[in-house]
């Protein structure tokens, strides 16, 4: 009985330990093909590496100089994003950025959401610096920004 036990867990043994698996899955792969690979991966899914941060300033228009009895006078000009798109993907170039813009009330309630389009190439590794001038809706408190979607370059 010992004997038959013994012989099972050998058997076991050998089998797991072989995977049952043949030569060709052993075969290291050539750093081209892992490059190769890395590249496929990462020019599926560009979310995974493009983010975008950003900060919003108002702009003012000077309305009327200084004088002698008065300061300048200013009036609200819209607003400028001041923004980064970073690239941490290792090999992939992405091109054609939509940011998405959303607009938010005081009560964090989505008033408004619009796209924009940065036609440029964005480098493996990099940081690109954006101005986008916007309109908000007068009930703006906040902003939120996300990338939404992106063209990898071949």
């Amino acid at each position: 009985m010992k004997q038959a036990v013994l012989s099972l867990i050998t058997i076991t043994y050998l089998l797991t330990s072989c995977g049952g698996s043949s030569n060709s899955e052993n075969v290291a792969k050539t750093p081209e093909e892992l490059k190769m690979e890395l590249v496929a991966q990462e020019q599926l899914e560009p979310l995974t590496y493009l983010t975008v941060n950003a900060k919003m300033k108002e702009d003012q228009i000077k309305t009327r100089d200084a004088g002698l009895f008065h300061k300048s006078e200013y009036d609200a000009d819209g607003n400028t994003i001041y923004g980064t798109i970073k690239n941490s993907a290792t090999i992939a170039q992405f091109k054609d950025v939509v940011v998405t813009v959303t607009f938010y009330s005081q009560t964090e309630t989505a008033i408004e959401t619009k796209d924009y389009v940065f036609y440029e190439l964005y480098a493996p590794n990099s940081t690109t610096n954006f101005e986008l001038k916007i309109y908000p809706p007068e009930a703006m408190a906040e902003f939120g920004i996300e990338i939404k979607n992106a063209t990898a370059v071949d």
